[in-house]
């Protein structure tokens, strides 16, 4: 690459990395503030904006690859080009943690949250294909080629809430464990940037790190099915099982049952009684946090008459009065944050009835303030 377009190019990006800050510190937030997100199989997030070095070192790869239909790659394309600008690492505990921010991830996208600009893709997974807890057949290929993670490259949706000069930045999430992160790291450190710089390392040591990869894999699998062994031993000394397993899911709350797939838990009459109180079909996100917060306080599985005399007509007219005092603006009338404002609705309602009313009322009023400071950044 010429020494004048590389200056350019940087120069471009100086101009616009506190633009990616932005984006990053914004989802990062987005996330971690969403009362419906996965937050128990969310262990770390953590976003990191290219080096100046990696990002030309990329460039020029990607000008030197004989495409006749790709463009060069200059000043005024690369951020449409270089998708990776922006990077934000979701971590999780286990396997099973992944599928459920998977399933997250599926749904702010299907809410316009988030656009995908290309699907998932699952690089070099890390997970065996066989399930937790069972014989590892003989004979099955262990080894493990290197780098694994899943990534999206998204945009920020309509729906998103962030500013025009956010909406247009691409970033990129990358979705793993935390055995994979560790093993990233430690190969990253000690075998990758070597390899990048023009050295070779022995055979025998390329040889170990995808040994240390195997075992990894195997160690992953042994977590998970460990995992699972306290969870059913923990519902079983509650006696919250009765028969049957709940799990949280991509689609909703759901139970699993012997005798076939997965099927919807969340009560049909209390959703209709939601949707006549709030006027609007509430999201499967939503639905799903709703349950959630039911289950813990105690409250699952009511009968209708209970539902109706928790959600009562005048806790939800306090609610608004509440909210035009403190946001100044009506609840519910933007819809890109209509739902956010059902939670908010279906808490004070809740704690109610848990705490009295001037609890719920003064709790109300300091949640929507750290909402309205929120909305600022």
């Amino acid at each position: 690459m010429k020494k004048r377009l590389k200056e350019d190019i940087l120069i471009s990006f100086f101009k616009e990395k506190e633009k990616y800050e932005k984006l990053a510190e914004y989802i990062v937030h987005l996330i971690r503030d969403d009362p419906s997100s996965p937050r128990e199989s969310l262990h770390t997030i953590i976003y990191r904006i290219k080096d100046n070095a990696r990002l030309i070192e990329k460039i020029e790869a990607e000008n030197k690859k004989n495409d006749p239909e790709a463009s060069p790659i200059t000043q005024k394309n690369f951020q449409q080009r270089i998708g990776d600008l922006l990077g934000i690492r979701l971590i999780c505990l286990r396997l099973s943690d992944i599928k459920r921010v998977e399933a997250y991830l599926g749904l702010l996208a299907e809410e316009k949250v988030f656009r995908f600009i290309r699907t998932p893709d699952h690089k070099r997974s890390f997970v065996l294909p066989v399930d937790p807890g069972e014989t590892i057949p003989e004979g099955i290929d262990l080894r493990y080629s290197g780098y694994s993670s899943i990534h999206y490259q998204v945009v920020l949706g309509e729906n998103s809430g962030a500013t025009d000069e956010l909406k247009g930045l691409q970033a990129e999430f990358q979705l793993r464990t935390i055995l994979e992160e560790a093993w990233g790291e430690i190969d990253h450190k000690y075998r990758y940037v070597f390899s990048r710089s023009g050295d070779t390392l022995p055979e025998y040591i390329h040889s170990g790190f995808y040994n240390l990869s195997a075992y990894l894999q195997a160690a992953a699998l042994q977590a998970e099915h460990l995992c699972r062994q306290a969870e059913a031993y923990r519902l079983s000394r509650t006696g919250k099982t009765k028969g049957k397993t709940p799990v949280i899911v991509g689609d909703g709350v759901h139970e699993a049952r012997k005798d076939g797939p997965a099927q919807a838990i969340f009560p049909p009459a209390l959703q209709k009684l939601l949707e006549k109180t709030f006027g609007f079909k509430l999201t499967v996100r939503t639905l799903t946090y709703i349950l959630k917060r039911l289950e813990e306080l105690g409250y699952a599985g009511q009968t209708q008459a209970q539902y109706q005399k928790i959600f009562m007509e005048n806790r939800l007219q306090e609610f608004k009065n509440i909210f035009r005092e403190v946001l100044h603006r009506e609840a519910f009338e933007d819809k890109s944050n209509r739902n956010v404002d059902a939670i908010n609705a279906i808490n004070f309602a809740l704690y109610v009835e848990i705490q009295g009313e001037r609890v719920a009322q003064e709790g109300l009023r300091s949640a929507l303030r750290w909402r309205k400071e929120r909305s600022r950044w």
